[in-house]
Formats: structure tokens, C-alpha cells, sequence
């Protein structure tokens, strides 16, 4: 017994040491896995894509055939485990757009999924896609009482359900026009409902079927436990981003949509003084609505009750007012002007905005617990005085001003946005099959005259203004357009493998100008261009001599074009325009040797 209690005392050390290391262990593995938990696109279980979905960049991407290959096939551990970011994970913080530090940084090329085809083509991929190029079933399990989707063979199908509406979207939206009394009962109401924001959008059906009544949604949703449901809607061609309403104000700017939509969203609403209903608020145009399904709406249980009890009194200090509501559905509509609000009782909240805020601004600009209020002269314009779509898409819009463009500049920017992708679509031809382009990027979207040029196209438009031009991203909405605010410097809240086709007007230049990687931005653009898409850079003549050093390496060097393009009122110096469609490639068909 003696010689037992021995060896016992002299194991305690060596045990206490094991323990200790494999503490100190599983700490550092838990940080790291948070650490890039934070990334909003990043996620647990892809092979590759999870670096890639959200990174942001740094170095360079001057690495032989070899490096890039041991880049895509391995993870490099890091010198040291960073500190977890300090995120209030219950405001939905860590959803996020965030930054690593430069030691969590990749630069690598992001080889497709084992079995990739090339996507399905639009009008087919909304009601079906490879179940391969998104092999993630468990949504199809999770949500099989709810016609979200469904395992097919190699395929997955897509039937048109949502949690609220079990038989169809395109019953649902009917249901909502009849609700509103809108004649037809077509939602768009003569032209009049163009932008929409869907939040907590789930695969997108809502968004899909929306679009054969000319109304385009942005439909947003986070990489949360549904994890890859906006990717499946890209997959599907369907407009959508993540994001989420968490602490920072949405991308957009004020008054972009003419309806908000949640269809049990599970947004906590009333937290923080209302903070994410101002935020629709802010998003929403005069006399704009609100459809709100969810138990909170109609249930009649204690909490339920309670809580929609206090959400009809906060809309009420919004001045907003309830314009239908029918079985399990609640339309709110937002006042055209600012009387209400100069109605209200003194300390009433929420508050109004102080005069020196700037309710366009967006890009890592905190939420506000503030209302917006009109400016005298969209004060009783509702739909922001804007006429119904189409012609909304040309007309010059009243915010002009506010980016001191003339109408007659806007015209004129119109009109050569239409040449010019008359001389885009020419040096295509010969490589473009029919419907094998349905998402488009636009990196510098200016006024939108691009993807304006290409609305008789069976396509959409993401329409992405640089930060050191956001003002103008009013402008993109006002043209019944979609799109978001961001900073090249960075990469963009989406999934790899996302557009077909990638238009760069002087992006190169502005991103050498503010001093970031171009590099680290070809390689961002490769992340998310599909397999066999297309990028059109125009830009200067060394800026495009450059980029040409990089076409093998990105494996962009399946077919180029290189021109001098027709001059006109927009053209600089020296101005050149290269076309380079990407290969589909796997790892194992590299050569390392």
C-alpha cells in the first residue's frame, strides 16, 4: 500500500501537467474556432470554403503553381492564437461584417466542391440545382414540413414553401395584394412596389417569385444555423446577400424600399429600445409597408400577446398605423410625412434624429434608437416622389441633386452605359451561350447605367458602390435597382462562386489609389466568379498590362480579349478593356511537379 500511495503522489505532477496542457489546448482551439466564426460568410464544416467566404485580404499573389495548390489543400497554422473578439454575441454581433487580424489572412485560390457542374441555367435553377456544387443537406431535413426543399437524386429541389407559407410563395404574394386591395391583385400595384427587403429570407422563394411581378428583393439573411441558405439562393439565381440586423446599419440608404418583409424571422424587435424596427424605419420609403408574419401577430398565448402588445405601441410612437391584417399576417404602413411626428407629446420615444445625422450613411455606421425624419421637400412625397416602374429604371430621379448630377448628365450616363454594353455584348458573342449568364456584379456602379443597359437581359445586377462613393448608392435604388455600399479594401459579404459574369470600370485604379492590394482584389474577384464566368475590367492601359501577368495563374486564361474601347463622355486616357472568362478546375488537375 505504501509503494502505491508512492507512485500515486509521483503521478499527480505528470497528471496536473497533461490536464493543464490539454486545457490550455482546447482554450486555444475554441478561440480560433470563434475567431473565425466571426467572419460573416465563414463556416464550421465546408472543406475549403470556410476561409474563403468572408476573408479579408493581405500579401501578395505571386505564388507558383505548386504554392497554390498546397494553399488550397492545407490550412497553415498560426504563429499564435488571437485573442476572441470581444462581440455581443446576443445583438447578433459576431453575424457581422469583421476583419481578421493579418495572421488569420488567406491568400489562395478557392478550388470548387468534389463534383462541381456548372449551375443549372436561369429560369431552371429557381426551382432546382447540383446537389454537389452545394452539398449541404440538412436544411432539406430540418425544413421537410415546410416545402423549403427536398433531396432529388443528384439534385435538389426547390418547391416554392417557406415556415409561413407552407403551399407556395406565389399564393402567398397574391394573398398580400388582396390584402392591401392592390388591383389584379398583383403586388406591385401598377409599378408603384418595386424595391423590397426580405429579412431572415431563408432560401429565397419569396424573393424568387417575386420577380416575375417586376418586383426585385434584396433578400438577406446571416450565416446563422441555417448556415448555407444564402448560398443555395445564389446557386438558384436569385437576388440575395448576407447580412443581418445586428448593430450596424444595413448597406444601403435611406429610403431604398417601398416594402419590408418578415415572415418568421425570429428578430427580437423590441430589444433595444426598438433600434431594429428605426432601422427598417430608416430603410423604408414614405407611405412605405411592413408585412409582419409571425406568432407574435396572431397567436393568442400570454406571450405572444404580450409581446405584440408592445410592438403595436412602440409603431404607434412611430406614427406607423396597421393597414390590413388577416389570419397570420399584419401590414404596417409608415406615415408620408412628418406631422405625426411633430404631434407627438414632448419626451416621447423614440426620438427624432438629430439634424446632423446623415441617414445615408451606412458603411461601419452604428444603428440609431432615433426616427428619421423627412426632408421639407420629401415631406408628403410618398414613394419618395418617385413614378412607378419602368420608368423609374430612366427617368431622372428627385435625389439627383443631392450628388450634384444633372438630369441631363444622367441621361447622357445612361445612354453611354447602353453603348457600351452593346460593345461588351459583341466582343462576347462568340463565347456566351443563351442564359448561361443570370448573376452580374457590378464592382463601380456609378449611377447604375450598367445594369440599366442590361434590364431587357433575363439577368440581375448586384450594384456595389465603393465607400468613397456611397452617396450615390440613393441614386442605384431610385432606378428601382438593388445593390450595397462597400469597401474594395475588403472582401464582400457573399459565397464563392457567386456571379457569372464581374464588371470592374476603374475599380483597379481606385483601389491603387487608396493605397490596397490589387492583388489581394483579383483574387477576391476569382473567390467569387463562377467556374467558366466572366470578368470585364476596363480600366487604364498599365493597369490591364498588369492584371494580363495574373490570367494564368487565376486560371482566367480559358479565353481573353483585349481592346481599346469606343471614347466617349465617360472615357479617360489611355483606356483599355479586357475580357477573360475563367477555367474549371480541381486541385488534383494541377501540376506540382
Amino acid at each position: 500500500m505504501k509503494h502505491f500511495r508512492t507512485e500515486r503522489v509521483r503521478a499527480t505532477p505528470k497528471l496536473f501537467t497533461y490536464v493543464l496542457v490539454g486545457f490550455i489546448a482546447l482554450l486555444g482551439l475554441t478561440c480560433l474556432y470563434y475567431g473565425s466564426s466571426f467572419a460573416p460568410g465563414s463556416r464550421k464544416s465546408d472543406e475549403f470554403d470556410d476561409v474563403s467566404d468572408n476573408r479579408a485580404r493581405t500579401g501578395s499573389v505571386t505564388m507558383t503553381n505548386r504554392a497554390a495548390v498546397l494553399a488550397v489543400s492545407r490550412f497553415e497554422v498560426p504563429k499564435s492564437v488571437p485573442l476572441k473578439l470581444k462581440l455581443n454575441l446576443t445583438l447578433m454581433e459576431h453575424y457581422e461584417h469583421h476583419c481578421p487580424p493579418p495572421e488569420r489572412r488567406f491568400n489562395c485560390l478557392v478550388p470548387p466542391p468534389t463534383g462541381y457542374k456548372i449551375p443549372l441555367r436561369w429560369p431552371v435553377s429557381r426551382d432546382e440545382v447540383w446537389k454537389a456544387n452545394i452539398p449541404h443537406t440538412h436544411l432539406a431535413q430540418e425544413k421537410s414540413d415546410q416545402n423549403w426543399m427536398v433531396v432529388n437524386g443528384d439534385k435538389i429541389n426547390f418547391p416554392g414553401g417557406g415556415t409561413h407559407f407552407h403551399y407556395g410563395a406565389d399564393k402567398y404574394i397574391v394573398s398580400l395584394a388582396q390584402m392591401l386591395k392592390f388591383p389584379g391583385d398583383k403586388l406591385n400595384n401598377g409599378g408603384s412596389i418595386r424595391n423590397v427587403l426580405d429579412v431572415g429570407c431563408g432560401v429565397a422563394s419569396f424573393g424568387a417569385y417575386l420577380l416575375s411581378h417586376d418586383i426585385i428583393a434584396m433578400s438577406l439573411a446571416p450565416n446563422d444555423v441555417h448556415q448555407n441558405q444564402i448560398q443555395f439562393a445564389l446557386e438558384r439565381g436569385i437576388p440575395s446577400t448576407l447580412g443581418v440586423l445586428g448593430t450596424k446599419r444595413l448597406p444601403y440608404p435611406s429610403r431604398s424600399f417601398e416594402l419590408a418583409h418578415c415572415s418568421r424571422c425570429r428578430i427580437d424587435w423590441l430589444q433595444r429600445d426598438g433600434i431594429l424596427l428605426l432601422e427598417l424605419d430608416r430603410l423604408l420609403r414614405p407611405g412605405g409597408y411592413f408585412v409582419y408574419s409571425s406568432p407574435e401577430a396572431y397567436a393568442h398565448d400570454t406571450e405572444n400577446r404580450k409581446i405584440g402588445n408592445a410592438m403595436h405601441d412602440l409603431f404607434k410612437r412611430m406614427c406607423w398605423r396597421v393597414v390590413a391584417k388577416r389570419d397570420q399576417s399584419v401590414i404596417w404602413g409608415k406615415p408620408i410625412s412628418n406631422s405625426c411626428y411633430l404631434k407627438r407629446e414632448a419626451g416621447v420615444q423614440p426620438p427624432l434624429c438629430p439634424s446632423g445625422d446623415d441617414p445615408d450613411a451606412t458603411w461601419n455606421v452604428s444603428m440609431k434608437a432615433c426616427i428619421s425624419p423627412y426632408s421639407v421637400r420629401m415631406h408628403k412625397e410618398r414613394w419618395s416622389g418617385l413614378v412607378p416602374w419602368p420608368r423609374r429604371l430612366t427617368a431622372p430621379p428627385p435625389r439627383l441633386e443631392e450628388v450634384g448630377v444633372t438630369p441631363e448628365q444622367f441621361r447622357e450616363d445612361t445612354e453611354t452605359w447602353r453603348l457600351r454594353v452593346i460593345e461588351y455584348s459583341k466582343l462576347l458573342k462568340p463565347m456566351v451561350q443563351k442564359n448561361s449568364i443570370r448573376n452580374v456584379m457590378d464592382m463601380s456602379s456609378n449611377l447604375g447605367g450598367f445594369a440599366a443597359a442590361l434590364n431587357d437581359k433575363d439577368v440581375w445586377v448586384m450594384n456595389v458602390m465603393p465607400v468613397q462613393s456611397s452617396p450615390r448608392m440613393k441614386i442605384i435604388y431610385d432606378r428601382g435597382l438593388i445593390g450595397a455600399t462597400h469597401d474594395w479594401c475588403e472582401a464582400f459579404d457573399t459565397y464563392p462562386r457567386t456571379y457569372d459574369l464581374i464588371h470592374a470600370w476603374n475599380t483597379v485604379t481606385e483601389t491603387r489609389i487608396r493605397g490596397c492590394s490589387i492583388e489581394d482584389l483579383l483574387i477576391e474577384m476569382d473567390r467569387i466568379l463562377r467556374p467558366e464566368g466572366f470578368v470585364i475590367i476596363r480600366d487604364t492601359s498599365d493597369n490591364i498590362s498588369y492584371i494580363k501577368k495574373y490570367l494564368t495563374l487565376l486560371k482566367w486564361d480559358k479565353w481573353f480579349t483585349e481592346t481599346t474601347p469606343n471614347g466617349d463622355s465617360l472615357s479617360t486616357k489611355d483606356e483599355r478593356v479586357l475580357i477573360a472568362r475563367k477555367k474549371l478546375w480541381s486541385v488534383p488537375a494541377i501540376s506540382v511537379s
